[in-house]
């Protein structure tokens, strides 16, 4: 009998969770000053850890530490495993996000320990979406460790295996039984791996005390070190190793490993919702901070500034803390909550400076404007045209204090645009501050000009709206979306002709309990109520005014767009809905504000499609997954898509990640109110039973959702884009451009099939600058890519769900991986 049993010494180390950072870095500390001792006293002990996060607090807070580990870790005492900036969730970021976190932190290691890992880890995360396959693989990573699903929730072909992603990369993966063990108990865990290895094989074993840190103890590395001279006897190695030493040991075995095209989900589907403004905020930053970063550059491109390379590190710094797997799911205290959202402003402060920066620098050389008009300025960040309605405010250049109204006229040079006037943000009644909505379309990657004129008339016109029998109708050349007056609800929604829902969308109240992660489910199917129209009285109470106010009301309209708002409730809880349909696009835009006042029940947004056999279809991280329609939880990205091959119906949202779908019905998880940090033990309450408990989300939140539906392949077609406009709209400033200066012009266009710009950066190394591109599609897509300034023409073509990464310089085009290395620079590592 000949076995190998690879043993992995870690030690968990949650930098938040039950606990706060200042105590999550003391541990750090402790568990890091005991690890590297036994190093340095233990022949043969080899101490694995991960989370750059952790070293960098061991480097600011104990230097003489941080050096005796580099020291260890260039005698190959200790290991850097895994090479991540945390081990974040693996669901919710997007695919950009995922290659910066990997790029954060392979960065950090190979700068301080001249490392780079190839297998990444994440032992504690709640599932793993499929689209880490080609990130990983592009990433210099070769092999993959996780945790969970468990095989109660996912049953694998094998727990080692070969994981396939959408784009056909692979991957080998294993999924471990647990990355820990209790205090001098290590040697118990051993034998059970050691009793279940076939002879004449090898296993993994990962031991040392987690979550709260701890890792090795003395007791256990004494343990080990009798346990190892016994198991020698019976033909068994026991061995001190790495996780690279385990996946080595399984190429050169030749395994033939069963092949897995899957994503490993579902686990605690509480968390793609629990603390959704966390979500929210994360989703807003990761947006704005591309953005920025594409603003920046195209800044930097024409010298017009000086890429702020430190800025935007101490944003993606905040970024990509907050992916970590128990702060953005929502499974931490309170205090983490408050630590989430403080970083997350404190990162979207960062970069309202830099945009700024960079949105006046690419202003330079406009045309002065006419006395009689105020200028508008629109910076497109995509290498294609949009068009749309778009919205900008504005001062007028004094009060106008008669009894009048300042209607405006947005002008393109000499061409006037749909133009109409709306709410302003401030509720001074006074014709001074202005809203100005209209509807264009702006050049790719550059500052577009508009400006606007003004026309004193009588006075503001009354909003109206299109009505039949019971309903609001909202109609344009393509749409016709109906809302009832009797229930507030989108009641039909057309394209073509075609009708896409079967019965009213509504705000439906389901049954939840007080655990985050929701630990023991997959699913939340017990509906238990439906916000209802609040009568005249109810709405005039609860919009503050001394008289009733119909339930539904037009309050926009013109030539841009009409836009309709219903107030709803449920007991304690409010909800207002504004159904804003555009002159000349079928999307459909619904905002919805709640003021939630439940505890222990979840909140979702029911939108029953007339297309019952569909396929129900979610973006993921640079992928798409078919999601199961028997009510399970799912995770989706930008966007989910009701497909049943000749029809559909997408649904694109600017923060909602949770969702369910059953019987041609799509339903949103809005939010729900479970505790912090509460999860079932055994059959004890979960819960003090003597005092009060905070609750999640108790207060208001919004959401806002885009539906586009008609012929499937348009849909298909078009959704991709539609979403990622969604998440970097234009950023519109009514500004006085200096005149001298020239305009800069466009990096580079990108004429051809939708693929996406996921990012636009200047290069790591500062030598050039780089380009990714993604194909959202199941077939090849191909491109032009235009950059005139270097005389750059080149075709590009991308396989289905593919990533593509490319250098550009002012002499070539080169394509390199992930973490901006060609193919060369790769295999000399």
């Amino acid at each position: 009998m000949s076995k190998r049993i690879h043993l992995i010494c870690n030690a968990h180390l949650d930098p938040v969770w039950q606990w706060e950072w200042e105590e999550g870095a003391a541990e750090t500390l402790s568990t890091f000053r005991v690890a590297a001792r036994f190093c340095e006293e233990y022949g043969d002990f080899v101490f694995n850890h991960n989370e750059a996060l952790l070293y960098r607090w061991i480097e600011e807070f104990e230097p003489a530490l941080f050096a005796r580990i580099q020291k260890l870790v260039h005698e190959g005492k200790w290991h850097i495993m895994g090479g991540w900036h945390v081990q974040p969730d693996c669901n919710m970021p997007s695919g950009e996000g995922f290659v910066r976190q990997i790029q954060f932190g392979r960065s950090y290691f190979r700068e301080k320990f001249g490392v780079e890992p190839t297998t990444a880890i994440n032992f504690d995360p709640f599932g793993h979406t499929r689209g880490l396959v080609q990130i990983l693989r592009k990433s210099g990573f070769d092999s993959y460790l996780f945790g969970r699903p468990s095989p109660g929730f996912l049953e694998l072909p094998a727990d080692l295996f070969t994981w396939v992603g959408y784009d056909g990369s692979e991957i080998t993966a294993c999924r471990h039984c647990r990355y820990n063990s209790a205090l001098g108990k290590a040697t118990e865990k051993i034998r059970r791996v050691m009793e279940q290895c076939p002879d004449e094989d090898f296993e993994v074993c990962l031991w040392g005390v987690g979550d709260h840190g701890g890792g090795p103890s003395e007791q256990d590395l004494n343990a080990i070190a009798v346990l190892k001279k016994e198991a020698e006897q019976d033909g068994i190695t026991l061995l001190h190793s790495t996780p690279e030493a385990y996946f080595r040991a399984v190429r050169e075995s030749g395994k033939k490993l069963p092949r897995y095209e899957g994503d490993l989900n579902p686990w605690s589907p509480g968390c793609y919702t629990s603390t959704i403004r966390v979500k929210q905020k994360y989703r807003l930053l990761e947006s704005t901070y591309l953005l920025t970063e594409q603003m920046a550059a195209a800044a930097s491109w024409e010298g017009k500034m000086i890429y702020p390379r430190k800025e935007l590190e101490d944003a993606l710094y905040d970024l990509l803390t907050v992916q970590f797997h128990d702060m953005l799911p929502g499974s931490s205290i309170q205090p983490a909550e408050d630590m989430a959202l403080r970083m997350l402003d404190h990162g979207l402060e960062i970069l309202s400076r830099v945009k700024a920066r960079a949105f006046f620098a690419l202003s330079a050389g406009q045309k002065k404007p006419t006395p009689d008009k105020i200028p508008i300025l629109l910076y497109n960040p995509h290498p294609f045209p949009i068009e749309g309605d778009f919205s900008c405010e504005m001062m007028l250049w004094d009060q106008n204090w008669a009894d009048e109204f300042s209607m405006p006229q947005v002008w393109q040079g000499d061409n006037p645009l749909p133009t109409q006037c709306e709410k302003e943000h401030s509720s001074l009644n006074l014709d001074w501050r202005k809203r100005v909505v209209f509807h264009a379309t702006l050049q790719p990657m550059q500052m577009n000009r508009f400006d606007c004129s003004f026309t004193r008339i009588a006075q503001k016109p009354v909003p109206a709206a299109k009505e039949e029998g019971g309903f609001f109708v909202l109609e344009n050349e393509r749409v016709r979306a109906t809302v009832s007056r009797e229930s507030g609800w989108l009641t039909g929604y057309a394209v073509d002709g075609k009708e896409l829902l079967n019965a009213p969308c509504a705000l439906h109240v389901v049954a939840d309990n007080c655990d985050p992660w929701g630990m023991r489910v997959t699913a939340f199917p017990d509906r238990i109520g439906t916000f209802r129209l609040l009568t005249p009285e109810e709405n005039g109470d609860f919009c503050g005014l001394s008289h009733p106010l119909p339930g539904v009301r037009c309050v926009e309209s013109g030539d841009v767009r009409t836009v309709l708002e219903a107030s709803l409730g449920y007991d304690r809880s409010r909800a207002v809905i504004r159904y804003t349909l555009s002159a000349r696009s079928p999307a459909l835009q619904i905002d919805i504000r709640i003021q939630w006042a439940q505890t222990q029940k979840m909140l979702k947004f029911g939108i029953p499609t007339s297309l019952e056999t569909a396929d129900c279809i979610g973006e993921v991280a640079y992928g798409e997954e078919k999601f199961p329609q028997n009510g399970r939880e799912n995770c989706a990205q930008k966007f989910v898509r009701m497909d049943d091959g000749r029809y559909a119906l997408s649904v694109c949202t600017d923060s909602v990640y949770g969702n369910s779908a059953e019987d041609g019905t799509l339903y949103m998880t809005l939010l729900r109110s479970a505790a912090y940090c509460a999860h079932p033990i055994d059959e004890r309450e979960i819960l003090a039973q003597d005092r009060y408990t905070p609750h999640m989300e108790q207060g208001e939140r919004s959401f806002t959702f885009r539906l586009l539906g008609g012929d499937a392949e348009t849909v298909r077609t078009d959704t991709p884009r539609e979403a990622w406009r969604m998440h970097l709209p234009p950023m519109a400033l009514s500004f006085y451009p200096p005149a001298e200066g020239t305009a800069p012009t466009p990096p580079f266009t990108i004429d051809g099939d939708k693929v996406e710009q996921t990012a636009f950066k200047y290069a790591e190394d500062g030598n050039g600058y780089i380009l990714r591109l993604y194909n959202p599609f199941p077939h090849d897509a191909c491109v032009t890519l235009n950059a005139e300034r270097f005389a750059l023409h080149e075709m590009l073509t991308l396989h289905p769900f593919e990533v593509k990464t490319y250098r550009i310089t002012a002499r070539s085009l080169t394509e390199c991986d992930l973490i901006e290395r060609t193919a060369a620079q790769a295999q000399r590592r």
